[in-house]
């Protein structure tokens, strides 16, 4: 099984979830990314925009700002590369339909990286939409913490990976948080 077959099998299964379970379960993973110790120790902090049907992940970044941390989304340049940019002078629509940034590209360090993606396994492996934006951005910021907020139905034995794949460091599922040794 190749990488377009789990992507296709997760995101249908992502889609075919009942939207208040989808809240519901969201809320529940984004409590528990806010009490692991990297999220409390951290200060500036990468999130994403969720699209489609994706963990809503903006409950997580609202309480980002509660908790007066600096909040950071990602924004999709001409160039195909991902920049870094601080929330707060407001959104335009991206390149795929997603929600993203204004403002200046950030260019110093981040504390903690939270990721998307469609499928995952124990070992850390990521397949994400198939543009490597994630891969590229983890090589500017190779020693950052890098948490998935995922459903459980994300997390398989093991994906295939390729040579260019980074790792996450910790996955955090509703009832489960699975930490990866550092590769």
């Amino acid at each position: 099984m190749d990488k377009d077959f789990f992507r296709s099998e997760v995101k249908l299964r992502r889609d075919l979830l009942d939207k208040e379970l989808r809240e519901h379960e969201s809320r529940e993973i984004c409590k528990k990314v806010k009490e692991l110790q990297v999220y409390k120790d951290s200060k500036k902090i990468l999130s994403f925009m969720n699209f489609g049907s994706e963990i809503e992940i903006e409950i997580l970044n609202r309480e980002i700002i509660r908790d007066n941390k600096r909040l950071f989304l990602p924004r999709v340049e001409k160039n195909g590369i991902l920049s870094v940019v601080e929330y707060g002078k407001g959104f335009t629509i991206g390149k795929y339909g997603i929600r993203e940034p204004l403002g200046e590209e950030y260019l110093e360090d981040l504390d903690l990286i939270i990721v998307p993606g469609l499928v995952f396994d124990k070992e850390g492996n990521r397949i994400g939409y198939g543009k490597g934006y994630y891969d590229r951005l983890f090589l500017k910021y190779p020693e950052v913490i890098r948490v998935a907020p995922i459903f459980d139905f994300q997390l398989y034995d093991r994906i295939p990976t390729e040579e260019h794949d980074k790792k996450i460091d910790i996955i955090v599922k509703k009832n489960r948080v699975l930490k990866i040794k550092r590769y």
